[in-house]
């Protein structure tokens, strides 16, 4: 194997969220690398080409992030409307009123963040080539 195959083979198993190890054991294969060497070439690749596996990556993380901030959304807003109703959600059997609501409530602004932050950080990385 090449070396511009073997990148290419790298910047594309990276963008398809592969477990490193599979990608090592699998350059090991195909090219005769031996562990040690195909971990470093891939380091290097990664540094190298930070923007190409950013975009690889972009719709997958993209969908995950809208998705998460959806959610958070759709929890957050439950729960504040059934809080104003009056209703009490105990968390974990805990005998303090509304905890369930306050816990809820943080949830969804957490994956709100959650959300935003992932899909922030995958603009930056497209971005700072």
């Amino acid at each position: 194997m090449y070396q511009q195959e073997a990148t290419d083979f790298v910047i594309r198993e990276l963008g398809k969220l592969r477990p490193r190890n599979d990608i090592i054991q699998k350059l090991c294969e195909l090219s005769g690398m031996n562990w040690g060497q195909a971990e470093k070439f891939i380091r290097h690749v990664e540094t190298q080409n930070k923007s190409s596996i950013a975009i690889k990556q972009s719709p997958l993380v993209t969908i995950m992030g809208i998705g998460m901030v959806l959610a958070g959304l759709a929890i957050s807003i439950w729960i504040a409307v059934v809080t104003l109703q009056g209703v009490i959600i105990f968390f974990l059997s805990f005998p303090v009123p509304y905890l369930g609501n306050i816990f809820y409530f943080l949830l969804g602004i957490a994956m709100i963040a959650g959300g935003i932050g992932g899909m922030w950080d995958t603009l930056r990385r497209i971005w700072n080539s």
